[in-house]
Formats: C-alpha cells, structure tokens, sequence
C-alpha cells in the first residue's frame, strides 16, 4: 500500500521564504509515513497575490532547494504544489516533484491559465508540455488547478501511461461543486487516482479558497475529503488498483478516436479561443505580385541562382497537407534552407482564417527540382490567426517582415502586403486553377523580395503586421538540421 498526504494550507502563509519553509517542514514532520505528500497551488506567496509574483520568483530556487532535502529527510516524494518560476522575462506557474532521494522527478508549467477574475493570464505565461514521471508509486501526471476543466490534458497524460493524476489547485468557495465533480470525472473517465490538494481561506480581498483537497480511486469514489479549514488527510492506496479498474471494466479500451484527421491544426483565435482547422490540401501560390515587372525581375534573380523559371505565371505547388505546422521547430536535410514570410488563408465552413507562414524551403534542391523543394520542408503557420473578414477592408495597409536569425536588427525581407494579390483575387486564380476552393484548403500567398541572398540561420522569424488595429500575426522557429545537428 501507499500513503499519499494531502497538506491543505491557508492561503494566506508567511511573507518571509525562510519562514514559510519552516511553516511547511512543521507540517510535512506532522506525517507518519509518507511515500507521497502533495501541496497546493501557490501557496507562497498565496494565489492571490499576483503583484508580489515576480519577487516570490525570487526566491523559488531557494525553496526548491529546501524541499529536495525535506524530501530527503522524510524518505518520500514530495510535490511542493506549485511556485512561481521566472525563466528569463517570463514567469511560470510551476510544480516541481522530487522523489524520496531529493532528485527533481518533473517539472510542469500550468497550461491553461485563468483569466475569470484573476490576473493570471496578465503575469504569467502558460506552459506547453505534458508531463507524466516515473515515481516509485507508479507514473504521475501533473495538472494545476484551472487544468481541471480541459478534459484532453488529462487523457494526454493517460495515454503516455499515467495511473494517477497529482492537482495542486487554488480553487475558490463560489465553485466548490465544480471542484468536485472534476475531481470526480478526472478520476472516472481515466480510471485513474486523482491527487488533489486545495487551499483554503482567503488573502485580502480575495475570495475565500474552498479547501475540500480529496483523493479519487479509479471508479471515481472519493477515498478522503478534508473540509474548509487547514489540514492534512492520510489515506493508503492500491496504486494497482488503476490497473485492475482498467483490466476489469476496459472502458479505455473501447475508446474510439472520433473525427480526428490526422492533419488537424490547433490553432487560437484573436479572442483566445483553440480553433481545430482540418487542412485538407495545401497550395502554394507563387509569382503572385501585382506588378508584372517585379515578377520578371525576381524571375531573373532566382535564374542567376540557378533555379528555373516557372511555366507559368502566377505558379502553382500542391502539396500535401501535412506538411503544415504551427511547431516551433522544424527538421530538414539539408544546410541550405531557409523561410520567406507570405500570408495564408485557410478556407473553413463559414470563415476564411488568416496566419503569417514561412515557405521554408531546401534552395539547394530548388535548382534541381523546384516542386521537390518544396515539398521537402514543412510550411510554418502562425498559431493565432484572423479571421479574413476582419482585416479585408484595410487588408493593403498590412505589412510583411521576416527575420533571419529570427530577432536580428536588420529584417531580411520586409514590405506592404499590397505588393501582392489580394485574397479574394488569390482564390479566384486558384480555383480558376484548381475548381472550388473547398473546406480544408490552405493558400500561400507567395512572397515579396528579400533584402540580399539566401541566407541561412538555425532561425527565422515572421510577421504579418496590422497597423491599424495595432496587431500582428507572428511565427518564430529554429531549424535543425538531422544530417549534421544529430
């Protein structure tokens, strides 16, 4: 059997980061046999004091290393809820676990912050990985507080192995009901533990945090529940137990992966919302600028690097949709590739959505094969996009600029947007081309001069910029090339 520990602490803890380690070592002694002791979100400098985050970040290494030997000296593993780590500019709401020899087991960044009356989203800056680790008590996913809502984060953690889930939570009294139907759900549908520890009271102003930390078996039944005052619950557990739920009841295995195309992208509207876009065919425009001369010009350039000039005028590549990204990193084979900024428009049901993109390209293999070229490298789309209709009355006042290394002074390419086909004349030209611009249909919209050669970096950078709104599209990515980098 098991001992997990739940520490449910005020919210309002001491300023001092000597005192608040002593405040929790008092409390961690107070454990009889603990193989896991979790703590709860934020609890230094308490959730709610955002103004006082970058100061407490301060003093998290500090922290840290004071839990490492506690959990040393208590021969447990324990998660020290969450903290608040700077890295560079940013902060990050972070939870750390070390195992009962003191050795950092994980790391994880809360992904989904809360924005409902917090300041969260203003301070802080979401995580992006996933993150399960091999304990001694089996392997644990981490989840922070508001990760409770998004049900896919924890079947992401499920499906890389995990058997139970440790939640640091900073969850308030008017959502009590929600905490623990999640926990609950959380629990059921992964047939998996949930370790959740909350805080209670309140600091300041803030409203009061429900407590209610529990620990959820496998079938979904809350095995121990604390009240709304500090305090620590206890309780030995099967850790087998998630296993034998899954053996005996295999609703995992039933599961069905429903309208999941392979080539979906995850992208994020200008109000924040995820967008799940579909892309179904990918073509690439090229030669597209209004200006007949600059066509002949640029033409003429490339044939002076050896590429051939194109059969015709605008110019077509069609390739297959997975070669589109929103990664902040990219694979090629080659040492001579690089990016050009261009628009995409990225054809839904009712909306026609606008990103930035890279037409990163191997330029040694465009003087041998152009459409291989092409096809050779992802395409690189901004994560957030517009929406077309938005933008499309003042659509000649954007402006293009890449970057390459992405953050260099000088820009590699910039210029209007106006020095290329609008969007209503670029997919008029491809489906006079193609037929019906159709659901799932991503153009690139060719590109505008660079300001020299080919160049090439292990970075580049992109951005399409609204001045009139004050906004822009951005993509930044680094280059690795498995040939030499490997």
């Amino acid at each position: 059997m098991t001992n997990v520990s739940l520490i449910q602490l005020h919210a309002q803890t001491p300023e001092q980061p000597g005192d608040a380690i002593d405040f929790v070592q008092q409390r961690v002694d107070e454990v009889s046999d603990p193989d896991l002791i979790v703590l709860p979100e934020i609890w230094y400098p308490g959730y709610f004091r955002f103004d006082d985050y970058a100061r407490a970040a301060e003093a998290t290494s500090d922290l840290l290393a004071a839990f490492s030997e506690m959990a040393a000296s208590a021969n447990t593993c324990l998660h020290v809820g969450s903290l608040i780590e700077a890295d560079g500019t940013h902060l990050f709401n972070t939870s750390v676990l070390f195992g009962p020899d003191g050795v950092e087991l994980a790391r994880y960044r809360k992904v989904h912050l809360f924005g409902f009356g917090s300041k969260e989203q203003e301070v802080l800056t979401p995580g992006t990985d996933v993150v399960v680790a091999d304990t001694p008590l089996g392997r644990l996913g981490m989840a922070v507080c508001y990760d409770l809502r998004f049900p896919e984060l924890f079947r992401r953690m499920t499906e890389r192995g995990a058997i139970g889930f440790v939640v640091a939570s900073a969850w308030p009294h008017p959502r009590v009901e929600a905490w623990t139907t999640l926990l609950r759900a959380r629990a059921l549908e992964n047939q998996a533990f949930v370790f959740a520890c909350n805080g209670v009271g309140s600091a300041g102003a803030s409203p009061p945090l429900c407590g209610r930390s529990a620990i959820v078996d496998p079938w979904g039944v809350t095995a121990a529940c604390l009240g709304d005052d500090p305090g620590t619950a206890t309780v030995a557990v099967d850790m087998e137990a998630a296993d034998a739920a899954r053996d005996r009841f295999p609703a995992l295995a039933d599961r069905q992966l429903l309208a999941d195309p392979d080539n979906d992208l995850v992208l994020r509207r200008e109000d924040g919302q995820a967008l799940r876009f579909s892309a179904k065919r990918l073509i690439l425009a090229g030669y597209t600028s209004r200006d007949a001369e600059a066509v002949a010009a640029y033409i003429a350039k490339l044939e002076e690097e050896g590429i051939a000039p194109p059969d015709e005028v605008p110019s077509y590549f069609v390739l297959g949709a997975d070669r589109l990204t929103t990664a902040q990193s990219v694979e090629v084979a080659t040492a001579a590739s690089c990016g050009e900024v261009e628009f995409a428009l990225l054809i839904d049901d009712e909306d026609i959505w606008v990103a930035v993109a890279s037409d990163h390209t191997d330029r040694g293999l465009e003087t041998v094969d152009v459409p291989a070229s092409k096809q050779s490298c992802v395409k690189v789309l901004s994560e957030t996009v517009w929406r077309l209709r938005d933008v499309e009355e003042h659509w000649d006042e954007l402006v293009f600029e890449a970057r390459n290394p992405a953050g260099a002074e000088e820009t590699y390419q910039s210029g209007p947007v106006a020095a290329l086909r609008p969007p209503s004349e670029l997919i008029e030209l491809v489906e006079d081309r193609f037929g019906c611009a159709t659901t799932g249909t991503v153009i690139l919209s060719g590109t505008i001069p660079a300001a020299g050669e080919f160049d090439y970096h292990p970075t580049f950078e992109v951005e399409l910029r609204d001045p009139v709104r004050g906004k822009s599209l951005r993509a930044n990515y680094s280059i690795t090339n498995v040939l030499e980098d490997n």
